[in-house]
């Protein structure tokens, strides 16, 4: 768990990461707004694999213990709408380019549950994670950071995505939503965006001109919008 302080700011930020599950790819997001708030990055075990269930637990005990709003990116979206219907004191949900319910038609499950995303070459990678705006910083950070995590740790949380069903928590969240997509996102679509806001109408969506990985390709609009979203969370709160 890292966490990052502003002075004076007084309504904490937790980010949850996408399937590394190390943070290090929300790096720059978190410098931007740590001049505005206090900023939390939690962290997964990077030696086992636990499940949707055992994450959120794990936020769970780790979330502040005051009102604070939580983000999940891709993987970890599931998780912050656990979080959030069990938590009255989350005051704002955030959701990027994720998901409530896995993301995969039923017929494409048994060949997802085969793959294995380390036979994927680099440039397979950066197409699917980052387009084209993956500058060479951004890429050599994830090619690091997926190189020093288990490869059956990165098939378990994949094959996790393919079995994870949060709608009922969504119908328990209550406080406001903000979700953000990237344009041309070649994970998550329009339809996984659509069982949200069917779920929840009061779910605002934002579109950047990114890839899946828009709070690293653009964490600074990302950040804009973030910032804007908290600044309506603490007027109604």
């Amino acid at each position: 768990m890292a966490e990052v302080c502003a002075e004076g700011v007084t309504l904490p930020l937790v980010l949850l990461p996408g399937m590394d599950g190390t943070g290090e790819l929300l790096r720059d997001l978190a410098g931007r707004l740590a001049s505005r708030f206090r900023v939390q990055v939690i962290a997964y075990p990077t030696q086992r694999h636990l499940s949707y269930d055992e994450l959120a637990a794990l936020v769970l005990a780790q979330s502040p213990a005051d009102p604070f709003v939580i983000l999940g990116e891709s993987f970890s979206g599931p998780i912050a709408i656990d979080v959030a219907a069990q938590l009255p004191r989350v005051a704002g949900l955030i959701l990027a380019s994720t998901f409530v319910k896995h993301p995969l038609p039923s017929f494409l499950a048994p060949f997802a549950q085969a793959f294995r995303p380390d036979w994927m070459p680099k440039c397979a990678i950066n197409a699917g994670l980052l387009g084209t705006s993956g500058t060479a910083k951004i890429k050599d950070r994830l090619h690091a950071t997926l190189a020093k995590l288990p490869r059956d740790l990165l098939r378990a949380r994949l094959k996790a995505t393919l079995r994870v069903d949060k709608r009922n928590a969504l119908n328990n969240v209550h406080c406001p939503i903000l979700y953000l997509h990237g344009r041309f996102d070649r994970l998550v679509g329009p339809s996984q965006i659509r069982e949200i806001t069917a779920i929840r109408l009061n779910c605002v969506v934002r579109q950047l001109d990114a890839p899946h990985m828009l709070l690293a390709t653009h964490a600074m609009e990302a950040a804009e919008l973030i910032e804007q979203f908290c600044q309506s969370v603490e007027i109604v709160s």
